[in-house]
């Protein structure tokens, strides 16, 4: 069954990928807060593992690892960003 989800998922279908991601929000919004520690940020990281698992749905494989290994390596790529881009932005005096 959840091979042709993630078929569904794959050719664009917007209900398909809202169910995914339904099923499997709270896991990775989850991560998001024990990594940050932060309510808010944990949310931001949410939103942006849905707009960036949806950008690389066609990479999604079923058959080989799961959705949600799949959307909380996504989850680690952002929050890896964030803190590449959080690092960047402090004033000199912090280094």
């Amino acid at each position: 069954m959840e091979s042709s989800l993630n078929e569904r998922v794959r050719s664009g279908e917007r209900d398909a990928f809202a169910e995914i991601f339904d099923q499997h929000a709270r896991v990775v919004y989850a991560h998001a807060l024990r990594t940050t520690g932060d309510w808010a940020v944990a949310e931001d990281v949410m939103s942006l593992t849905c707009l960036e698992a949806w950008r690389l749905r066609a990479k999604l494989r079923g058959e080989v690892v799961g959705v949600r290994p799949w959307l909380l390596g996504i989850a680690t790529n952002v929050l890896r960003n964030r803190a590449q881009a959080t690092r960047g932005r402090r004033p000199e005096s912090e280094y």
